[in-house]
């Protein structure tokens, strides 16, 4: 009986192991002169994340303050054959608006117990002309590569969500994890 129960903690242990998921602690400034590959100048953000079978980098990194346009880049890098390698990138950029990404507000995740990284980020959208004025709330979910967003416009009190066009793809249980987050989310 002992060795049956010693049998069961083993496997619940290496269970658990295999769904961890681990956040590095980066320094920004550090990061900016070690020579990655990120697009940009200056770093915002920069998650260092292990899980059982990926070594990823997320980060969020724009041009020098003041650039006209505002482009946030995104990039997900993972490391292959000892190489960091851009897994998915995209540029936010809107005429007129300067995005703020709120490095305090994220959620690293493996919803569909695949051992793969599943991210949740929050940014906001801005008047170029009036930074404290808080246009929308965006969510920015990666998941297998890929970028799904829900947003909430200050101007109806946050209360209506939108979901970008590729966000019914994601599975159910990935889509009640975020949903959770996003419903407890001090938008504004």
């Amino acid at each position: 009986m002992k060795k049956y129960a010693l049998f069961i903690l083993l496997f619940m242990g290496c269970y658990i192991a295999r769904g961890q998921i681990t956040n590095i602690s980066i320094n920004k400034k550090n990061f900016e002169s070690s020579g990655f590959p990120y697009k940009g100048k200056r770093v915002l953000q920069v998650e260092h994340i292990e899980t059982a079978k990926e070594d990823n980098y997320i980060i969020f990194s724009k041009e020098e303050r003041g650039a006209d346009p505002d482009k946030l880049y995104v990039q997900q890098f993972q490391k292959k054959e000892g190489m960091w390698v851009p897994i998915v990138e995209e540029t936010v950029s809107e005429d007129g608006i300067i995005t703020s990404v709120w490095e305090s507000r994220k959620a690293f995740f493996d919803a569909d117990k695949d051992g793969k990284l599943d991210a949740l980020f929050i940014y906001s959208r801005h008047p170029k002309e009036n930074i404290e004025k808080q246009l929308s709330c965006i969510a920015l979910i990666l998941y297998k590569g890929q970028f799904y967003r829900m947003r909430a416009e200050a101007e109806d009190g946050y209360n209506k969500t939108t979901y970008s066009d590729n966000y019914a793809s994601l599975p159910a249980e990935v889509k009640e994890n975020v949903e959770r987050y996003w419903e407890n989310l001090d938008k504004r």
